[in-house]
Order: C-alpha cells, then sequence, then structure tokens
C-alpha cells in the first residue's frame, strides 16, 4: 500500500526511505527523506512534515526523532514523517526560499502542475500526500535570523467538525499562545491553512529558532506533536492535560520603510501597547532613518536577529491580544 510516492510497511512497523515526484525532471532530481509507521490498530492516517524553510533545524530534528522513537505496536493508523521539504535548500541553509526558484514554498500552496519549480512541488505534496491524511501538522522554528516564543497557528474551516478536530490538536500541543488565521488565511499559500481547505484537520507549530539545535526546543515539539496525536486516537495512552493557548486575534508583521540598520528595542514574549516604539532604524553611518512603532496591543511573536534589514523587510510580528 502506498500514500502517493511513499511505500508503507506491514501492519505494527515502521519503514525509512526516500522518494521523488516522477514524471518531472525538475523535481525528480532530488529524493525526500521519509518515516513511515503503520499501526497495529486501524485509526487515522497523520503526516507530519518539517523544513519547509530550510534552516528551522528545529523541526527537522524533532520529526526524524519522533519517526525513531514512536512504538508502532502502540500507533492506531498510519503515520507518515518528512523531515525535510525544502530539500534543495537544506545544505546551502537557504533562509526564507528554496533556491530552485527563490520562492518561499510555504506560500505556493495549492501549487500549480505547470508552474515553478515550487509550484509544482505544492502542488505534487499536497494533492499525493498531505490531502490524502486526516490530520496534518507542519513543525517550524524561527529562521535562521528569527527568534520565536513558541506558539501555533491554524485557520477555520467554517465546518464544525473539522474545526473542533483542529481544535483539539492546537489545544493539545500545549504553546503558550495561538495564532488563528483570517477566513482567507493571513499567509496566503500556507500548507496548513491549504489543507485544511482540502478537508484536512492541520495546523502549524513554531519552537526554537536562529538555526540552532536546542534540545528545550525539540522536546517541545516532539511533547507536544505525541499529545496531539494521543488526543486524535492515534497514538496509545491519554494525552497530557496541558493549559490551551491564549488565541491571538490578528498577526501583525512589521516591516521597514527603508533599508539599514535596525536596533530592536523588544524582545520575544514582551507585551507591548499601540504606539509603543519597538526599534529605530539608522543608515550605515548612523544617520536615524525611523522610529518603528507597534501598530497593535499584544504580545511579540518572533523578531529578526540580524540587524540588516533592506526595505520592505520584515522586522518582528505582533500577536494581537
Amino acid at each position: 500500500m502506498n500514500i502517493g510516492p511513499i511505500a508503507l510497511p506491514s501492519k505494527g512497523s515502521r519503514a525509512t526511505g526516500s522518494f521523488t515526484f516522477a514524471g518531472d525532471p525538475g523535481l525528480e532530481k532530488y529524493q525526500w527523506p521519509y518515516i513511515a509507521i503503520a499501526g497495529a490498530s486501524s485509526g487515522p492516517t497523520v503526516v507530519i512534515t518539517a523544513g519547509i524553510h530550510a534552516a528551522e533545524v528545529t523541526g527537522v530534528e524533532a520529526a526524524m526523532r519522533l519517526g525513531r522513537t514512536l512504538d508502532p505496536a502502540r500507533v492506531a493508523g498510519t503515520l507518515v514523517i518528512i523531515p525535510l521539504l525544502n530539500r534543495p535548500g537544506f545544505y546551502e541553509r537557504s533562509i526564507y526560499v528554496n533556491p530552485e526558484d527563490n520562492d518561499n514554498l510555504n506560500r505556493l500552496f495549492p501549487g500549480d502542475p505547470k508552474g515553478t519549480w515550487g509550484q509544482r512541488f505544492a502542488h505534487r505534496l499536497l494533492t499525493e500526500i498531505v490531502a490524502k491524511a486526516e490530520n496534518a501538522i507542519d513543525l517550524h522554528a524561527g529562521d535562521l535570523i528569527e527568534d520565536l516564543v513558541p506558539f501555533v497557528i491554524y485557520r477555520e474551516s467554517g465546518e464544525r467538525a473539522l474545526d473542533q478536530r483542529i481544535k483539539t490538536m492546537v489545544d493539545a500541543y500545549g504553546a503558550k499562545y495561538a495564532v488563528k488565521s483570517a477566513p482567507t488565511g493571513e499567509r496566503p499559500g500556507s500548507l496548513y491553512a491549504v489543507a485544511t481547505l482540502n478537508g484536512v484537520a492541520a495546523m502549524l507549530a513554531e519552537s526554537g529558532g536562529r538555526g540552532l539545535l536546542i534540545e528545550e526546543d525539540v522536546v517541545r515539539h516532539v511533547k507536544g506533536v505525541t499529545n496531539i496525536l494521543r488526543a486524535i486516537g492515534a497514538y496509545e495512552g491519554e494525552p497530557e492535560r496541558v493549559t490551551p493557548p491564549q488565541v491571538m486575534k490578528s498577526f501583525d508583521w512589521l516591516r521597514s520603510p527603508a533599508e539599514g540598520m535596525f536596533h530592536c528595542a523588544v524582545r520575544v514574549d514582551q507585551r507591548v501597547t499601540k504606539g509603543d516604539v519597538v526599534g529605530e532604524l539608522t543608515d550605515l553611518v548612523g544617520e536615524p532613518l525611523a522610529t518603528i512603532r507597534a501598530q497593535e496591543t499584544g504580545v511579540v511573536l518572533f523578531i529578526v536577529t540580524s540587524p540588516a534589514i533592506k526595505k520592505d523587510g520584515l522586522l518582528l510580528a505582533i500577536g494581537g491580544s
């Protein structure tokens, strides 16, 4: 039995390997790693992905660890784990984009079978693998030049039963904050949002950042996903009771009005009030260019740690409370 190009093992066992998207010369020059676990009993099909941004290594490590440590005898259903989606960018340590076409892979779904490399990849991943699942979890971290407080993101579909399944996952992860996307998706083309539109109970989880493999950040993902699997009946055992996240009403991304050096004045998990100064921008001889102020009252969810900022470059994000 297969899910798209991924061969599943026999019941109660685990298989590792690699797959490609055949018939597309641009895609099939790469091999994607996978770990597949066929449970001893029936249950949902769950797809766990990571590394859609190549330098978000916390998620990559956590996905590998989940694949190696979850016991097939305790799994109900099927788990398909793809630890690294941005295969072209991983060893290049690419920030945000994949080097095949310099596009952000998490802005391209549902993709286009006749489009760019990234659009074709998004189409094949969604239609052949993710849309075949009942549940999907996409693991992230702050990118190579980002620091963040752990949080999760989801969108509602408008279908009560599906939205309840999504909320069950979100509440089980154990994050302090949750961003609920607008009905159209605040970041168009994201895997979790488009998967939801295809009837999959999907979410995104953020932990760690700055290209660092910090054990606490990896363990947070592993524990969070394991608890989700228990909460949805995909893994044996009672889910741990965790405090549901505070749901943010908005997700405001601040960008720079000019290129220059950004001197950030806030830290992640800091509460700010609309109008507060969150940083100063100078030119390369130190002359002031702009004072950056919070546009919303809420919590700083992530900051860009590199001070070198292009015009319209991302600075930080505030979750509106």
